[in-house]
């Protein structure tokens, strides 16, 4: 399969995805990655520009891909923090759901409750619609004429804080060790580590042995994290999702949605 993830912020993939992006991509499927700013907001340094900021996470991402197995990365230059056109980016993901012949979207869900940032709604949701419209020959028909054919997205896979129990489970357990390493090539997981775990350490000068500290604090958080997501269905690591199949303009939940509304209770979440 052509899988595409995409996402707002250089190390949003992976924190809430890269174990499973990993072991697919070791599976033989073909991962694309789709950052949609260039995370030039991302940190609580003083001593930094915009610029400086996104050049120092472009190349984290590129770091961190090459450790999962990404096979190319894609980076749109939208503002970061809340200034995103939602109908301009929902053209440019549907050119690329076509143009890569995407089978699998995975991306934010943006009907969690209390997600406060603005470019994980806009990202999520938008990312949904390209996923769902990209099928339609008349929608966007430019398109066409640079040879971007309408191309029927199979599924989306909503990641991270979900705002609907998951219904799918994947074991990470063979690439959970890929998924540390990935997220210690940002500067800005060290920061929030420093910040949520040792409060004395500058980010900014990590010493070597301040280092060895924060990676720690990382693999004890991530492991513990994919443990506790696993433990309730005897996995020793796991990412989970909310897996939505699509129909052009929709998704295939009707009968889901009905059974719900009924109050009968969601079918057992199916582990991959």
């Amino acid at each position: 399969m052509n899988i595409l993830a995409i996402f707002a912020h250089p190390d949003d993939l992976t924190i809430y995805c890269s174990g499973t992006l990993a072991r697919w991509a070791e599976e033989g499927h073909s991962i694309f990655a789709l950052c949609c700013t260039k995370g030039e907001v991302g940190t609580l340094r003083r001593d930094l520009t915009k610029e400086k900021v996104a050049e120092m996470r472009l190349k984290e991402l590129m770091a961190a891909n090459l450790i999962i197995g990404v096979e190319e990365t894609i980076v749109l230059d939208y503002p970061d923090a809340g200034f995103i056109s939602g109908p301009d980016l929902r053209e440019k993901l549907i050119f690329y759901v076509r143009k890569i012949k995407a089978d699998r979207v995975i991306t934010f869900d943006p009907w969690v409750n209390y997600e406060v940032h603005p470019d994980h709604v806009i990202v999520g949701r938008m990312a949904a619609e390209a996923a769902a419209f990209s099928a339609f020959p008349l929608l966007y028909p430019d398109q066409l004429k640079e040879g971007i054919e309408p191309y029927k997205c199979s599924e989306v896979w909503l990641m991270g804080q979900l705002g609907h129990q998951p219904n799918y489970f994947v074991d990470i357990t063979t690439t959970l060790e890929k998924k540390v390493n990935a997220a210690l090539k940002f500067e800005a997981t060290l920061e929030l580590l420093a910040q949520l775990f040792a409060p004395n350490i500058d980010p900014a000068n990590v010493s070597p042995d301040e280092l060895k500290k924060l990676n720690k604090y990382a693999n004890r958080l991530l492991r513990s994290i994919a443990s506790a997501i696993g433990k309730n269905i005897n996995l020793k690591a796991a990412e989970a999702f909310f897996v939505q199949k699509t129909l052009p303009g929709h998704f295939d939940n009707f009968q889901q949605q009905l059974s719900e509304m009924l109050g009968n209770p969601s079918e057992q979440p199916k582990i991959y």
